[in-house]
């Protein structure tokens, strides 16, 4: 359902995450008592510090925080962790080819040359690359296909990564 709101209307509704995060925690404790809610809280707390720090420079929005932190509430921790680093490879890999597509992956490699120098060489000021925010992307669907594959394939297990 957030994909499908993400890519029609660029938003990941309250009404979605909300309740799916309440829910979720419901959930986990009828079903594992404490344990169970104590790791479905973790999972919301590692997708609020992790999703939330990109949240904080902009570079997503509150609605893809509120998204992993209803996977997480549902999953938990383990959950949690590998469909943020997931859905950060895919949403990596999405801005890529729309930046290729649209003509402007030369100007955000040099941006991004020009900071990571600027962050490396002491002798230069600090250059933050600037969000350009005509170039967003639905953040929704890359999270929301990371979420499916890590739920019913288990990648990082088949491929070794995290426990």
């Amino acid at each position: 359902m957030a994909l499908v709101t993400d890519l029609l209307w660029g938003r990941i509704f309250n009404w979605l995450t909300i309740p799916a995060i309440l829910i979720g925690l419901a959930v986990s404790f009828f079903l594992g008592g404490w344990n169970g809610l104590g790791s479905s809280f973790l999972g919301v707390i590692a997708a609020f510090v992790i999703y939330g720090a990109l949240f904080a420079f902009r570079v997503m929005g509150a609605g893809d925080v509120k998204l992993l932190m209803a996977i997480g509430a549902w999953g938990g921790l383990k959950v949690s962790l590998q469909v943020a680093l997931l859905g950060v490879l895919l949403g990596g890999a999405m801005a890529f080819v729309i930046l290729l597509f649209k003509g402007r992956l030369p100007g955000f490699l040099r941006k991004i040359h020009a900071s990571l120098l600027s962050f490396f060489v002491r002798e230069l000021e600090f250059q933050p690359p600037k969000v350009d925010r005509k170039l967003t992307m639905p953040f929704g669907i890359p999270l929301a296909i990371a979420a499916i594959w890590v739920v019913t394939l288990h990648p990082f297990e088949k491929w070794g990564w995290l426990w």
